[in-house]
């Protein structure tokens, strides 16, 4: 009985210690219970057989990152448990003083933390209730659900998994518990507020070296990347070069930075020697520099937040407009004519089972021909770099449409025809990775001979519509649109079928009858299907976009608990001094000025340095993304801001308010 009023006791003395604790219970509760919820709405059970078949492998590896999820929790819930220990030392040294046992003193502190974990578990349930609703909706989104089919769900299996996961991390965290208070000495446990640590100091001319050999370190690693990229190749070790370099260049910034900004600090002694700068600049330094690798590691790790939100998020949302600009129809059926003649692709088929007269209400056949000359020699004069997919391009003929085929496909889409005059070309080109090329020879060449026939440009502008659908997307390298006559002598590459379906048509009943003529080996029939398009699109973008902010938000969780329980740390190590500077007549608002900068300085610095970083390799995996996808994409941060404001935010806002709870009167006394 006086055990458990000792527990409640000390549970409401220490709560501004528990506050970083609780948080980081909370908050991992809630994405651990809200993204393992996901399989339990019910909205997600009629998606087509596509997007079923995506969320299946979303499910699947949202349950691999939750288990790395778990581990990552436990070696954070036990690290903030460090701290509590060593916080609470003085007085288990008492207790122990006292007579009680040190299996009792374990048993009291291991209550006090079950206290604490069982309400941030309670609190963390009921934000990933709200929060998982958010998702659920986002990932509706993502996939193309109607909103409309979303119903609040509670997830008795993700509650399950939130329960089991933290009840073996508590049973671990209790068990280093009881071993560590046991194990521990009594004049360690009274001393422990006198531990502190120290600034290193050493020789002037290291700390210079080694700033001067990290920025050379960080700068080579920006230029391998800058001329390499991303991707590591088997031929050329420049990846591993440029990342071994951005490695240890961070190491020995960190390494070196403290003493370089208190060189540069002292530099300037009007702002010095004012009022507490210089026990500010001080302290600032020697956090940095006792904490060197730390603040290496999560700069490292905020690094891959930034970019992989950032670049997930982007790609989202380029899918999202690539998927309604690429698909203007609902189906198309290539045929090549080499392989299977110049015929009717609707009565091949009605003959194979699929009569599309019953599904269309318009369709319309096209053909494409093979200009008398290749992209090379369009594009001569041009220095080429082309992506790696398109090597081959500069050899092959260049695509031919004539005007009637592009203006009934155009009105199959509802848009107003080209005009072209007979002895005139236009080009139509939707593909990034050749759009400047096309546009510079379109420039460059005024008139063009096609099939004996000299054809002057009737335009400047390359038209950039999307006359037919393949299953890359928008993928038009260029195409030469020339009048009926023109194209009547050049030798026939595709034959493609336009379909708009009516209303009443079942897209997944036609994918059925397609997929065996699209697997027919023995034909060159191959289809384009708007629905199968659009679940691709939006189920790849779930994939990336929860994958990258799922990722992103452990990664995230990470630093902050880590840097929130480091400054809780040094601040307990150093109550003394501040106790020295309040019986000195230091007022309280510039001590919580003091701190204020010091927590700013120690959760800034990591972040601007992996801002600078995420600069170039955001741009580099967007670069890595565009040739993968074939897709352009612009880059975009706000989600990525908002998502730190969120996080980093809360806990730099909670660390500050506890450490300046630590500090105040009557608590802080000198030892």
């Amino acid at each position: 009985m006086i055990s458990c009023k000792l527990i409640l006791k000390n549970v409401r003395k220490n709560m501004q210690d528990y506050r970083i604790y609780f948080l980081t219970l909370a908050l991992a509760v809630s994405l651990f219970y809200a993204f393992n919820s996901l399989s339990d709405q019910p909205a997600f059970t009629e998606m087509s057989m596509t997007r079923a078949l995506l969320y299946d492998q979303l499910d699947q590896l949202l349950g691999v990152l939750s288990v790395a999820l778990a581990f990552v929790l436990g070696f954070l819930i036990l690290y903030a448990n460090q701290f509590l220990l060593r916080r609470r030392k003085k007085e288990l040294g008492l207790y122990r003083l006292l007579g009680m046992r040190p299996g009792r003193i374990a048993g009291v502190f291991a209550a006090e933390t079950l206290c604490i974990g069982a309400a941030a578990l309670a609190a963390g349930l009921a934000l990933g209730f709200v929060l998982s609703q958010g998702v659920s909706l986002a990932a509706l989104r993502l996939f193309a659900v109607d909103l409309a089919r979303f119903r609040p769900v509670f997830s008795p299996a993700a509650l399950r998994q939130t329960a089991l996961c933290f009840a073996v991390i508590f049973g671990v965290v209790m068990v280093c518990n009881v071993w560590t208070v046991s194990r521990v000495k009594l004049i360690d446990l009274l001393t422990a507020g006198r531990q502190n640590e120290q600034m290193a100091t050493g020789r002037r001319a290291l700390p210079a070296a080694a700033f001067l050999l990290a920025l050379g370190c960080i700068g080579t690693a920006w230029v391998l990347f800058d001329r390499n990229g991303l991707l590591p190749s088997r031929e050329d070790h420049s990846f591993e070069i440029a990342a071994a370099a951005l490695a240890a260049g961070t190491v020995l910034l960190f390494y070196s930075l403290a003493a370089v900004f208190l060189r540069a600090a002292r530099a300037r002694p009007s702002f010095y020697l004012r009022g507490l700068n210089a026990f500010v600049v001080r302290q600032i330094g020697s956090r940095i520099r006792t904490n060197y690798r730390l603040m290496a590691v999560i700069c490292g790790l905020l690094t891959v937040t930034i970019c992989a939100v950032s670049i997930g998020t982007s790609t989202a949302l380029a899918m999202n407009d690539l998927a309604r600009s690429s698909t203007p129809y609902d189906l198309n059926v290539l045929c090549d004519t080499d392989r299977d003649g110049d015929g009717s692709i609707a009565d091949y088929l009605a003959s194979r089972g699929v009569p599309m007269a019953d599904y269309a209400a318009a369709m319309e056949q096209i053909s494409l021909y093979m200009a008398d000359f290749t992209y090379g020699t369009w594009f001569s004069g041009q220095q080429l770099e082309l992506w790696a997919m398109d090597a081959a391009l500069s050899e092959c003929e260049v695509n031919v449409v004539t005007v009637s085929d592009f203006n009934r496909a155009l009105a199959l889409q509802g848009k107003a025809p080209v005009t072209l005059g007979e002895g005139q070309y236009l080009v139509n080109c939707n593909y990034k990775g050749t759009y400047a090329y096309v546009e510079q020879a379109l420039q460059d060449h005024a008139e063009l001979t096609v099939n004996g026939f000299v054809l002057q440009r009737a335009g400047t502008q390359v038209l950039q519509e999307t006359f037919f659908m393949t299953q890359m997307g928008n993928n038009d390298r260029s195409t030469l649109i020339v009048p009926d006559r023109v194209a009547a002598g050049l030798a026939k590459d595709l034959n493609v079928l336009l379909v708009q379906y009516r209303a009443d048509t079942d897209p997944d009943e036609v994918l059925q009858k397609m997929i065996p003529i699209g697997l027919d080996d023995a034909h060159s029939y191959r289809y384009t299907e708007k629905a199968m398009m659009y679940d691709m699109f939006y189920g790849v973008n779930a994939l990336v976009t929860f994958l990258c902010c799922y990722a992103g938000l452990v990664f995230l969780l990470i630093c902050a608990a880590l840097l929130a329980l480091k400054q809780l740390t040094e601040t307990a190590d150093n109550l003394y001094r501040y106790g020295l500077l309040q019986k000195l007549g230091a007022p309280r608002r510039q001590i919580d000025r003091a701190l204020f900068a010091q927590t700013a300085a120690f959760f800034a610095v990591p972040l601007l340095v992996a801002g600078l970083y995420s600069a170039l390799l955001v741009r580099k995996g967007m670069e890595l993304v565009e040739g993968f996808m074939n897709l352009p994409i612009a880059t975009n941060i706000g989600f990525t801001l908002l998502l730190f404001l969120a996080v980093y935010g809360s806990y730099f806002l909670a660390t500050f308010l506890s450490c300046r709870q630590m500090t105040a009167e009557p608590a802080v006394r000198p030892e």
